[in-house]
């Protein structure tokens, strides 16, 4: 959600290009952007201390508790093929020089404040994970 967010502010500041040369440089630009999308594509290729690794680890360890190895492995692939993916845009956020120098309009509140809370929520349960695992167990327990 966080991502898509980022996603949509850049695209509102580019005139509608959301390509990936919309993000070259964005750290220069967007700090604070640059910071945010990076948060949001760590956890999606699984980093710890990340909402996504919690996601990606409790996948991980559902098929190989039900020895489905095969999905188990082509999970972690598709992890480590997705992350080279991500990395490229990272790159291209923070070591390429960007296209426009200009400042852009300014993040409307609302979605500054949803890109907040996304962020906050993902470093949370990447750190936190225990209450957001009960609490799924207990809603799970209750939809059986």
């Amino acid at each position: 959600m966080g991502s898509f967010a980022v996603v949509a502010v850049v695209q509102r500041e580019t005139g509608g290009d959301a390509s990936l040369d919309a993000f070259k440089g964005l750290a220069r630009r967007r700090p604070t952007l640059a910071i945010a999308m990076t948060v949001f594509l760590l956890a999606q290729a699984g980093v710890p201390f990340t909402s996504g690794f919690i996601a990606k680890f409790g996948v991980i360890q559902a098929a190989v508790d039900e020895n489905s190895y095969a999905i188990a492995i082509i999970a972690m692939v598709a992890a480590v093929v997705a992350a080279f993916l991500y990395l490229k845009i990272m790159v291209s956020m923070w070591l390429a020089d960007p296209a426009d120098e200009s400042q852009g309009v300014p993040v409307p509140f609302g979605a500054g404040l949803a890109i907040a809370a996304a962020v906050a929520f993902t470093l949370i349960v990447g750190v936190f994970p225990g209450w957001l695992i009960e609490a799924s167990n207990t809603v799970t327990d209750y939809a059986r």
